[in-house]
């Protein structure tokens, strides 16, 4: 598929002229004619963008043209969403004259007349630039198309075979043996299909070779067949191939037509015990597969068909059997490699400080052979092709994802959030929200091998970005500022800075989407936050020093997120939240005791709702009923004693989170006129909260279609679960850690029959009343783990260790929390050192082997430190 970023930015301008092209303002202020022509102009250019994209390669003009075209799009995105602002702006302020008092016109700030007059000058401007680059385009030689399938043509450099060189092969044995292992086994297929799973530059070729080319192979396989498939999965195409490959006869193949293809490939493979290699493949639609499989069908039992690929998705599609995932070299291989290629006798033992740097090479290769065998001209474009087939809105989530620091931690809420304040997300269907696109592109991008150290946790996703892919990406030099991410502020004395920076020049970036903030140290957010009307992004969290927010933020009503996370000197929310009527995700740090009772309730948009650390609050908002958007609610460390009745009406809420809220009591019974209620939920988890003593069985069996996942941890006082427990129908995994009163299972859990696992961890009682009555869970995948013992084995020891730590690690947190914020610059030096150490303690990550030089994160919170996990697809 053709596709080009620049051609979908295009496409985006476009539909929003023709949402302003016949609306009553566009008339007013006499710009349907520009308007007009802007679009005709536009249109006419990006009939030519998918040729010239493809050609910027090759010619500085070109690319110097299409950055031209690129600022020109992006100033006509910024202009053309200002000159939106106008009847949307005060349409709200109509809307909300009625639950509060007159506000001013949303245009009070600055004289209107003078504003018109600036927007139509800009469109002006943005038509004139436009036709100057229609123009420069007669100086290339373009040819229009649109996105559609084209004919392709496998590049020379990408075409490969079955031929194995006789240089030696390092590394590999092991995934050689396994493989050769599975193609001698029988198996219920009549031909099974195995996928050797890996980025660009691992060695599935070289792997795939080293098994076509074992002899054990040709006595096993009368008939080999190797076939390059690469981009286009044309099944015409490869049937020629693999007959090719099977006959040596290409004049012979040369000759089919039609019919006749199928039917010579058929003769080939009746009654043959045959092997197919098809290499390189990167086809994602199953339906071509499916095409070629009926023509591979004819085999004997025991055919095997392996398939190289870049993605899992394609393995996903192929397989018949898990697929071999292959993973990159030790560091041990990766120095036997490159002492391979750097000294003559391979091993460079005259040559000791050479080594030492080699170490430092191939520690940044990171197990993958050819950047440790090559140049990084070499390595390059083999990496490029993995981006190269990224669908244009992919390529532009990860090139923006690539802004953050190496080795950051992402969370996949975050991202969604921060993709769709870029404006980076399509969707499908108009009911489809943003959010479920974001996960999906996240999905793909760790199909394709661009992510890495993946984690769930049942209520989120972490992962990294794949080092290497870094490598693939290109700054974007466009002159429009569209988001400001601040380094977090490791010492204290960095904050006078960074907070003057805040104050006086953020307002200069007038179209800024994005502002990142996160652990930088200021006690005021300045009014001027509210001159940035374009903004969605505000992450403002770690902030300890933030005493105050100035009520202009309620001005921003494209705002979408905001992140007051840890802020512990934060005393109460601004007055007007409510006027941020986009706001989708928010995260509060706070003192105050109950939630303004017409603010955050009123927040129709609002998708995740976060309290953290609240301490003082003790009571949610009772009208929550106007948070009808409202998919996840988390509350960790509040004083809150009771859920409000009222959120039995968030009918849309899928996860409920709550942690370390000590006082919580979930009693909540199902009432008569509650019976016909049905709710969402999905997930429902709690840790830590020493007063539960009954779930709450109004949101369970009014969410018994469709939760699927309970985790019940740390709860001393949980003695039993109900007897309802069996009403819910839906239920496919349930967790419970460490409650030591809980002693029996309920006798209808054997009527769960969707239940497939259950985990139960430091429950003595529990785990005996199992062992002794297994009757009733015999349906269940069982796991359960017992207080360790002086015989446990390492992997017991080392589980036991990190959930402590973690334990440990949240509380030196909570305890930094509270100190930090009474620090001055008057503190002693020591004390100041005292807390920084304690914090990156609190910080460390748990998960990643320590090195000799011990380095703390300090870019997440301690609940942000993943193990590597791979996420569901």
């Amino acid at each position: 598929m053709a596709e080009s970023i620049l051609f979908d930015i295009a496409t985006e301008v476009l539909k929003k002229i023709g949402s302003l092209v016949g609306r009553q303002v566009s008339s007013l202020w006499n710009l349907e004619s520009d308007l007009e022509s802007l679009a005709g102009t536009l249109s006419t250019i990006q009939a030519v963008l998918l040729d010239a994209e493809k050609k910027q390669a090759h010619d500085h003009q070109l690319r110097d043209w299409l950055g031209k075209l690129k600022d020109v799009l992006l100033d006509a995105e910024d202009v053309l969403e200002e000159f939106e602002f106008q009847a949307p702006g005060r349409e709200v302020v109509r809307q909300k004259r009625s639950t509060s008092r007159k506000v001013r016109q949303f245009f009070s700030s600055s004289n209107p007349v003078v504003l018109r007059s600036q927007i139509i000058h800009k469109i002006k401007q943005i038509r004139e630039r436009l036709d100057r680059i229609a123009g420069d385009r007669r100086n290339f030689t373009l040819i229009e198309s649109t996105p559609v399938e084209v004919s392709y043509v496998i590049p020379k450099e990408r075409e490969t075979n079955s031929f194995l060189g006789a240089s030696c092969v390092i590394g590999r044995e092991n995934d050689k043996e396994k493989i050769i292992s599975f193609l001698m086994q029988q198996t219920d297929n009549n031909v099974s299909v195995i996928p050797i799973v890996g980025i660009g530059g691992l060695g599935k070729t070289t792997l795939t070779k080293m098994v076509y080319n074992d002899k054990r192979v040709d006595k096993f396989f009368p008939l080999k067949m190797w076939a390059c498939v690469s981009d286009d999965f044309d099944v015409i195409r490869l049937m020629k191939e693999i007959i090719r490959s099977a006959t040596d006869h290409a004049q012979d193949c040369g000759k089919l037509k039609g019919d006749e293809i199928p039917k010579r490939l058929q003769e080939i493979l009746t009654g043959k015990n045959f092997m197919l290699v098809l290499d390189d493949v990167w086809n994602e639609k199953p339906m071509k597969w499916l095409e070629l499989k009926d023509l591979l069908m004819n085999g004997v039992s025991g055919s095997k068909i392996i398939v190289s690929t870049r993605s899992k998705r394609v393995a996903e599609i192929m397989n018949t059997i898990p697929s071999h995932f292959l993973q990159g070299f030790s560091s041990e291989e990766s120095l036997s490699l490159f002492k391979k290629y750097a000294f003559k006798d391979g091993e460079g033992k005259d040559f000791p400080r050479l080594i030492k740097f080699g170490k430092d090479i191939v520690a940044k290769c990171k197990g993958v052979p050819l950047a440790v065998d090559r140049d990084n001209e070499d390595i390059l474009p083999v990496l490029k092709l993995s981006y190269d087939h990224l669908p244009s809105p992919l390529k532009r989530c990860f090139t923006y994802l690539c802004l953050f620091s190496k080795d950051y931690n992402y969370k996949n809420d975050y991202v969604a959030q921060y993709w769709m304040a870029l404006g980076l997300l399509k969707t499908s269907y108009e009911t489809e929200e943003l959010e479920d696109v974001a996960s999906q592109y996240i999905k793909d991008l760790w199909s394709r091998g661009f992510l890495e150290d993946f984690w769930d946790r049942n209520f989120c996703w972490q992962f990294r970005v794949h080092d290497l892919a870094l490598s693939m990406t290109k700054v974007d030099n466009s002159r429009s500022v569209r988001s400001v991410i601040l380094p977090t502020a490791k010492k204290y004395g960095d904050a006078p800075i960074l907070g003057s920076f805040i104050s006086e020049d953020i307002s200069k970036f007038k179209y800024l989407r994005l502002l990142f903030l996160y652990g930088i140290f200021f006690e005021e957010l300045p009014n001027s936050i509210g001159t940035l009307r374009h903004l969605r992004y505000l992450d403002l969290a770690h902030n300890s020093s933030l005493k105050k927010i100035s009520e202009s933020i309620c001005e921003l009503q494209k705002l979408q997120m905001l992140r007051l996370r840890s802020c512990y000197q934060l005393k109460k929310l601004p007055n007007n939240i409510r006027k941020i009527i986009s706001l989708r995700y928010l995260e509060i740090t706070t003192q105050e005791e109950v939630l303004p009772e017409n603010e955050i309730g009123c927040l129709g948009s609002l998708q995740y709702l976060y309290l953290y650390h609240c301490y003082n609050l003790v009571s949610l908002c009772e009208g929550m009923q106007g948070l009808k958007s409202l998919r996840a609610l988390h509350l960790e460390n509040t004083s809150v004693s009771s859920l409000p009745n009222t959120i039995k009406y968030l009918t849309k809420l899928e996860m409920l989170v709550i942690s370390f809220s000590r006082k919580l009591n979930l009693k909540m019974e199902l009432q008569a006129e509650d019976l016909d209620l049905r709710l969402s939920l999905k997930k429902f988890i709690v840790y830590g909260l020493d007063s539960l003593v009954d779930l709450p069985q109004l949101l369970f069996q009014a969410s018994a279609g469709t939760l699927k996942y309970i985790e019940i941890g740390t709860c001393k006082n949980l003695e039993a679960l109900p007897e309802w427990f069996e009403n819910l129908t839906s239920l496919e995994k349930l967790q419970i850690k460490d409650c030591p009163r809980l002693s029996s299972l309920p006798e209808g859990i054997k009527r769960l029959t969707s239940l497939k696992e259950l985990v139960i961890r430091d429950c003595p009682d529990l785990i005996e009343s199992c062992r002794n009555d297994e009757s009733k869970i015999a349906h269940i995948q069982l796991n359960l783990s017992e207080p360790l013992t002086e015989t446990a084995g390492a992997d017991e020891v080392i589980g036991d260790l990190r959930r402590k730590l973690e334990l440990f690690q949240t509380k030196v947190g909570q305890a930094v929390s509270v100190l930090k914020p009474q620090l001055s610059s008057e503190s002693q030096s020591s004390a100041v050192a005292a807390i920084q150490e304690l914090e990156a303690l609190a910080k460390m990550d748990i998960s990643t082997p320590l090195k000799e030089d011990t380095q703390v994160a300090q870019s997440q919170p301690p609940e942000q430190q993943p193990p590597p996990q791979p996420p569901p697809l």
